[in-house]
């Protein structure tokens, strides 16, 4: 887990730096040129970038939605996490596959609105609520917020711009 995973900063900050991913895959899908390459996987084991686009519009409300069960959470941290076979991570990258740009873009924007306003909005006490991930053992639903969010979501930002391959059988955030 990275130091910000650990310390896990404000939840403006976190907000602020999941619109900035939305933001930029937004300017890269109008520059001119991008549009043949969205469908063209980089190689081998990769995702292209509409795959990728497709993960995040999926990732997104799936872990706010572990954040909100960690929340709702009374008595022993309940467990969490799923595997990179999970068939609701499959599926939001056979979306991706076959979505219109257009309206992949919307739905991540719609995912990144609602994580942002639910994340600005979640007190001292929520954030801390805690839960046992299946891979990186107990976790506050801040940290949670952190890895497998924002963390995940900029990871793939980098990846859908060219910085690194997206890897079919990663887990970091599944």
């Amino acid at each position: 887990m990275t130091t910000r995973a650990t310390t896990s900063g404000s939840g403006e900050a976190q907000a602020k730096r999941l619109e900035r991913v939305y933001e930029e895959v937004a300017k890269l899908l109008r520059e001119p040129g991008v549009a043949p390459r969205l469908r063209t996987p980089p190689g081998g084991n990769e995702w292209s970038a509409m795959q990728t686009l497709g993960h995040m519009t999926e990732m997104i409300p799936y872990w706010l939605n572990h954040c909100w069960t960690l929340i709702a959470a009374t008595g022993t941290p309940p467990a969490f996490g799923r595997t990179p076979g999970s068939p609701e991570r499959l599926a939001g990258v056979a979306h991706g596959t076959s979505a219109d740009p257009d309206a992949l873009l919307r739905q991540l924007h719609e995912a990144v609105r609602t994580a942002a306003s639910v994340i600005r909005q979640l007190s001292t006490t929520e954030r801390g609520k805690r839960g046992i991930s299946t891979e990186r053992g107990e976790m506050t639903v801040a940290q949670v917020i952190e890895s497998f969010i924002v963390d995940h979501a900029e990871e793939h930002l980098a990846q859908v711009q060219g910085a690194e391959p997206v890897n079919k059988n990663e887990t970091v955030g599944s």
